[in-house]
């Protein structure tokens, strides 16, 4: 499999994620909140992403945009076992970052996969 995070991986769409909000199960996992909703629908993808990490908890937008760079490519290394997870069925998952302060690297990485491995 490829490692490249293309656009068509990205939750965009606003009906699709009123759905996720209304419809999905949530995940509490420190510093994460995360949301997901299984489909039957078949898409060219295995799953898209949604990455929110709030205003209010950092007012900086170069704080924002590092952790979400941070949050896509731990998701980018190991999308494979994101793709694995869903058996057959299409996966929306928003990855809401929840903490008020900016984690290391691998603290980031270490929680957001154990938080994946609970989506099973």
């Amino acid at each position: 499999m490829d490692h490249s995070f293309p656009k068509n991986l990205r939750l965009t769409h606003k009906g699709d994620i009123d759905t996720l909000f209304s419809k999905g199960k949530r995940i509490k996992s420190h510093p994460y909140i995360i949301l997901y909703h299984q489909t039957e629908m078949q898409k060219s993808v295995p799953f898209k992403l949604l990455i929110s990490v709030p205003k209010k908890n950092f007012k900086r937008a170069v704080d924002r945009n590092y952790l979400k760079r941070c949050i896509r490519e731990i998701v980018r290394k190991n999308k494979e076992s994101l793709s694995s997870n869903n058996n057959g069925t299409f996966l929306y998952v928003a990855i809401l970052y929840s903490f008020r302060t900016i984690l290391p690297f691998k603290e980031l990485e270490h929680s957001l996969l154990e938080a994946l491995k609970k989506i099973q």
